[in-house]
């Protein structure tokens, strides 16, 4: 596996977008991941694969809140 690149930024604002972004695409990804493991029948796979997508999900959460906050 390839890990996706990290675009560089100097703009605070613009961190926490990209941020967020990835967040969003790394939940999403475990998700789908979890729902494949699922299929196969590796319960604790697919159980272990949710956990992390819930924890991109409060990642995504926190910066989100960061986010509508910023002045």
């Amino acid at each position: 596996m390839t890990p996706e690149a990290v675009p560089q930024e100097t703009d605070a604002r613009k961190m926490l977008e990209n941020i967020l972004e990835a967040e969003r695409t790394a939940r999403d990804d475990y998700s789908a991941r979890a729902a494949q493991a699922d299929e196969l029948g590796e319960v604790g796979l697919s159980n272990h694969l949710e956990d992390m997508a819930d924890d991109e999900s409060r990642h995504h959460d926190e910066t989100l809140k960061i986010l509508q906050g910023w002045s």
